[in-house]
């Protein structure tokens, strides 16, 4: 074959591959678009968790191109599932969407009714999962932080803890069975950490308030006593990072009195540096990490003498 047959060959290829990338990219934005805040478990909710379930795994592969790990902003990235999420205005309706299937699973936990839950457990478990996935992504950018409603967010973390410490025995058979990293008993400490870490471009007193309010720092910490063993050590390293951000707050320094409330809370933290932070401070960045809490803990283990 002569180099000019070989020149245009490339060239069809190249067209071919550039024509295959637009018709992807078109039908992924056509199914962000169709997203919309559908009844659970209605035809169109579980049409939507099947979406979830694929733009999750889209999302997952574009976070890890290496033009994704740059400082620059989400324009820059090639994460075009999450620019599309945000440009179409779907950010805040996914949000919505998680936080209205977890109450219903929190009431039908508490009732002891999962009958319709059960039925279609595999299509929750796209749905939560994939969701899940999409938002844990896009909250690793200041920017989708920014359009982010962060009162249901906070609520929603909040309400999460609670949950799982009010459903012991399920929470327990998820971590046992391993299939517990991708729900948002977990990823609520990787949403946690992304808001802590962008608090001079989201403001403290957007957040800080609420989270105190709500207990999730000692709530956070009860949960982890109770499932450390089963989770596993990178979702616990975050989770403990996350602890940490809260502590190094000035909110936290201001009103530390009320994130800890007396000796019982007390006796909590130091439960917690022995069965979990002590195992996790084999490297210098780890305990770099971790030293405000670190400090927090041993202050309140002098002052009540634990």
């Amino acid at each position: 074959m002569s180099y000019k047959s070989n020149k245009y060959s490339s060239k069809d290829d190249c067209d071919e591959l550039q024509s295959l990338t637009e018709k992807l990219s078109q039908d992924l934005r056509k199914h962000i678009r169709q997203l919309n805040n559908y009844p659970i478990l209605s035809d169109g909710w579980l049409e939507m968790a099947e979406t979830f379930g694929r733009i999750a795994t889209i999302s997952d592969m574009e976070s890890k191109l290496a033009a994704s790990k740059d400082e620059g902003t989400l324009w820059e990235t090639e994460e075009q599932a999450l620019r599309f999420l945000l440009e179409d205005g779907k950010l805040n309706l996914c949000l919505r969407n998680l936080v209205d299937f977890k109450q219903q699973q929190r009431l039908s936990r508490a009732a002891g009714n999962l009958g319709p839950i059960l039925d279609y457990a595999l299509e929750c478990d796209k749905f939560e999962k994939g969701i899940g996935v999409v938002l844990n992504n896009a909250w690793n950018h200041v920017e989708a932080l920014q359009t982010t409603d962060l009162h249901t967010l906070v609520i929603h973390i909040a309400e999460v803890l609670q949950g799982s410490l009010q459903c012991q025995s399920i929470i327990q058979n998820l971590c046992t069975n391993g299939d517990i990293h991708q729900r948002q008993e977990i990823l609520i400490f990787h949403y946690l950490g992304s808001v802590l870490k962008h608090l001079d471009d989201i403001k403290e007193e957007r957040v800080m308030p609420l989270i105190r309010e709500k207990r999730i720092f000692i709530n956070s910490i009860i949960f982890l006593n109770l499932y450390f063993r089963d989770i596993p050590q990178a979702n616990l390293m975050k989770a403990t990072e996350s602890l940490s951000l809260i502590v190094d707050t000035d909110d936290f320094k201001t009103f530390k009195d009320q994130y800890i409330n007396g000796p019982s809370d007390a006796r909590v933290m130091v439960e917690f540096k022995r069965n979990c932070l002590d195992k996790l401070l084999n490297e210098f960045e780890q305990r770099r990490k971790m030293r405000p809490l670190l400090d927090c803990i041993d202050r309140y283990r002098r002052v009540f003498k634990i």
